[in-house]
């Protein structure tokens, strides 16, 4: 082994990765988090199955399923579709974070 690859292999082993450091404040919480359960309550109250309601509003079983576990995130357009699918109607509010526990 060159002289050279031995101080490379040696340097590499003292590199420490850094770890990005999570935000503290209103930006913390999971909006896709919150939109998955709204997805899945709503889809449970209409007694559907995702196969059913990706039926209904033209969309892959397999992304309602992403979008459900959080492993993709709709666009807008994609949850007037599934509102749609669903007989109900898309509401995004912006509310103050103050006062949220």
């Amino acid at each position: 082994m060159s002289d050279l690859q031995k101080f490379l292999d040696e340097r590499l082993k003292q590199i420490q990765p850094q770890r990005l450091q999570a935000q503290e404040g209103p930006s913390d919480y999971d909006i896709f988090a919150e939109i998955a359960g709204a997805l899945i309550t709503a889809r449970m109250e209409e007694n559907l199955t995702q196969g059913e309601l990706a039926r209904r509003c033209g969309i892959s079983q397999a992304n309602i399923s992403k979008f459900e576990t959080g492993s993709s995130h709709p666009s807008i357009a994609t949850l007037k579709k599934i509102a749609d699918g669903l007989g109900r109607r898309l509401s995004i509010l912006l509310v103050d974070s103050e006062g949220e526990e």
